[in-house]
This record gives C-alpha cells, sequence and structure tokens, in this order.
C-alpha cells in the first residue's frame, strides 16, 4: 500500500463484542445492489491481516498476517496457533513483510510473496501435507528482486488454472519511479509477471504499473488495483491473460490514472484504465479488489480505498454505472480479497470482515 497512515473515519458497527455478530450495514438505502441487505460481518481478528485464500480441496481460509504468520479459519473460527511462521524471514515495516499466499491447483504446495530481512521481494514456495499443514524444511526460493527503496513492493500473487504464477510489482518505490523503472521493459519492476514454478522462469506479461498491492484472476482476466501517485487511482484488467503473447502496458509513469505524468516517459499505446477516481473525498490509497462470485454482488468487482475506508463496486463488464458505494467507516481496509468463494475486507486494525447479503 502507498500509505499507512490512519485514516479518520468512524466505523459504523453494530453494538456488541469479539466476533459475535458484530456487523456494518451497506452505506446506502437506494442502491440498485439492495442497500442494506448487504452487510459485513466480523469474522476474525489478527494482526496486520493483508491476504485471504481457500487450499484447493478444502473448506479452509488461510488468513495471511504481515508480520509473516499463516493463520488459519475453519468454519468462521480461528485456530489457536499459527499454522505457519516465516516472522523470523521478514520485518512488517511500512510495506513490508509477509505479503502474499497462494496454492498449486492440487494444494500440495504454498506459495509465499514477501520481503526478506534486505527488503527484498521473494517469491517461495513450500510443500503442504494432505491435512494442511506447511513443512518449512521444504521451503524454496523461486525468484528473488531486488528492492531499491521500502516501499512499492507490490505484494500479491495468484495461480493460473495452468499452475502458472502470476505476480504484479511495484515500480520500486519512492515517488514518481524515479529510476523510470516501470516502463523499462529490461526491469521486473512495475510489471506482471508469469513464473514456472517448475522452472522459475519469468515472462513479462505487463508493464507500466505503480504499486499493484492486491490483484485477481477471474474468467482469464487480471484485475489490478493501482494505487496512484498524487491525484489518481485506478483499476485496470489484462484480458485473455492465458493467451498474451507480446506484453501490455498500463503507462505508469508516462501516465497517471488517464493524465500525463513524467514527460520524459512514452507509452502510446497504453491501456486506459477501466475506472479512476480523483484524490478527495474518495480518498488516496486503493485497496483492491475481488470479483464476486455469488449473492448479490456476482458478476461484481469490489474494492476499498485506505484512506476514506470507502467500499465500492463496478460491473465486470465495465460498460454499466460508474463505481457504487456499498460501505462507508472501514478503518483503514488494506485488501478487498475472495477466499472459498467469499469476499473479505481485510483492515491494517486486525479486523477480518466478510461481506453477507
Amino acid at each position: 500500500m502507498k500509505r499507512w497512515i490512519a485514516a479518520a473515519v468512524v466505523l459504523l458497527a453494530a453494538c456488541g463484542g469479539g466476533t459475535g455478530g458484530q456487523s456494518i450495514e451497506s452505506s446506502t438505502t437506494s442502491s440498485n445492489l439492495a442497500g442494506t441487505l448487504l452487510k459485513l460481518e466480523l469474522v476474525a481478528e489478527i494482526d496486520g491481516p493483508v491476504d485471504a485464500v481457500e487450499r484447493p480441496g478444502g473448506e479452509v481460509v488461510y488468513l495471511v498476517a504481515r508480520r509473516g504468520f499463516v493463520h488459519r479459519l475453519r468454519d468462521s473460527r480461528l485456530d489457536e496457533d499459527p499454522a505457519f511462521d516465516v516472522s523470523d524471514l521478514t520485518v512488517a515495516e511500512g510495506e513490508r513483510g509477509l505479503l502474499g499466499l497462494a496454492f498449486s491447483p492440487d494444494g500440495a504446495t504454498a506459495y509465499l510473496n514477501y520481503t526478506d530481512l534486505d527488503g527484498h521481494t521473494v517469491i517461495a514456495t513450500v510443500l503442504v501435507d494432505d491435512a494442511g499443514a506447511f513443512n518449512r524444511e521444504t521451503l524454496q526460493t523461486l525468484l528473488k528482486i531486488e528492492q531499491p527503496y521500502a516501499n512499492h513492493n507490490g505484494g500479491d500473487i495468484v495461480v493460473e488454472p495452468s499452475g502458472m504464477l502470476l505476480v504484479a510489482t511495484g515500480d520500486g518505490g519512492s515517488g514518481g519511479d524515479p529510476r523510470r523503472l516501470a516502463l523499462d521493459v529490461s526491469s521486473l519492476h512495475g510489471k506482471v509477471l508469469r513464473i514456472d514454478p517448475r522452472t522459475g522462469e519469468v515472462t513479462v506479461l505487463a508493464r507500466g504499473l505503480r504499486n499493484p498491492w492486491r490483484i485477481d484472476l477471474h474468467d482469464d482476466r487480471l484485475w489490478l488495483a493501482d494505487v496512484g501517485q498524487s491525484q489518481w487511482e485506478e483499476v485496470n484488467v489484462l484480458e485473455g491473460v492465458s493467451t498474451i503473447v507480446r506484453p501490455r502496458d498500463f503507462g505508469w509513469s508516462a501516465y497517471e490514472g488517464t493524465e500525463p505524468f513524467n514527460e520524459d516517459q512514452s507509452s502510446p499505446e497504453h491501456l486506459p484504465p477501466v475506472l479512476v477516481y480523483e484524490h478527495g473525498d474518495d480518498g488516496c490509497s486503493i485497496s483492491g479488489g475481488a470479483v464476486a462470485e455469488s449473492g448479490l454482488l456476482a458478476g461484481r468487482y469490489v474494492f476499498a480505498d485506505y484512506c476514506s475506508g470507502r467500499v465500492w463496486s463496478i460491473p465486470t463488464n465495465v460498460t454499466g454505472p460508474s463505481k457504487e458505494l456499498l460501505f462507508i467507516g472501514i478503518e483503514s481496509p488494506v485488501a478487498v480479497v475472495r477466499a472459498g468463494g467469499v469476499l473479505f475486507v481485510l483492515t491494517l486494525g486486525g479486523t477480518v470482515w466478510r461481506i453477507v447479503g
């Protein structure tokens, strides 16, 4: 994420303590998504949640904590002890830490995205047994990317049906892409990477990204919420992921959103965002984002803003109306993710909310 500052918002939660029945109602009553029929239900509290993922073949959701822990959520109940611990390999500072988790299609291998003790990005593999236990002794580094600055590390990782890994990387950090890495075809920064977990071979699928913090693969389309610089937040879509031959271009840092940014950068064939919004009441740091597969939100991409605490959705056919406000008053949402067919909203304060309705 671009900013870990506390958002000046008020949590609109029902009275109650712990995880029993606490909820946040929908922000509007005029919504064509049935308004108050949508709510956020508190299901867990952990230190610094940043990701949630289901292991194939099971009904367990694994929650990722930035400090280096993976927690197991079974039937909406959190296991007492972490399922996996790599806290000795990373430091949770700012935009660093254990940032992403994914599983192979057969569930036998887990893939991690974390920053090491020197702040560099590491993509690693670890074997998982039939019971879902991680074997720390099998942990191996698949790819390492040196980071010139502390921020803009990206952090997400998803698996294609073919078993290939998709990783979105930040532009290297600082501000304004000072090393001009995002559009540089010789750099792995500011890119969408396909990684072969068998060989470690890397293919660049897209360039021109600033800090795509969370990504979501749905129907061969990769949704990327890219955190803006000083004025615009944006959502990008990489179409036909499995058939990409020539890398696509999203324009940063020649453009921020749809506006020119660095005049010395050229991106004449860049793909425009499917959505942009300006800094202000709506926020200043997008927290993507996942496509809902069922319920009232089915077929819509749902995302939040860290600064404003608001949650919106847009239609995935991107021909419908602009973003529709779903919830307000969520304190510092860092991600909206899908696990087990359910959408979760994660906050810096440690709460894990489930969207129901």
